[in-house]
């Protein structure tokens, strides 16, 4: 089963990451093949999610591009109209948009 996972490094951890596969590489070429297929993901998969929101009159309307659940928390109401509590105490309404399904090309 393939997954994307998301893993934020810095481009440091990157290239240390580079020069370690790269050496494993030399002395292991049994492994050569596992070994060229992550290095190619860390060479041309993008750094991070491009998740794009859509908001129309303050509100989010759609997401596109999440490749996890989006958690949001809607601040617009009365206190009494928003039953949910974030993690820094404010009343909100909160609801998660699922992953996006991958676009087929």
């Amino acid at each position: 089963m393939k997954r994307k996972t998301w893993l934020g490094i810095s481009r440091r951890e990157r290239d240390t990451l580079l020069d370690a596969l790269a050496s494993l590489r030399r002395s292991d070429p049994n492994r050569s093949r596992d070994i060229d297929l992550l290095t190619a993901k860390l060479v041309y998969n993008p750094p991070h999610p491009e998740i794009t929101v859509g908001v129309h009159g303050g509100q989010v309307q759609w997401t596109l591009g999440n490749p996890f659940p989006i958690r949001v928390c809607d601040y617009d109401g009365d206190r009494e109209e928003l039953p949910d509590v974030d993690e820094r105490g404010q009343c909100c309404r909160i609801w998660f948009e699922p992953p996006s399904k991958p676009q087929s090309t």
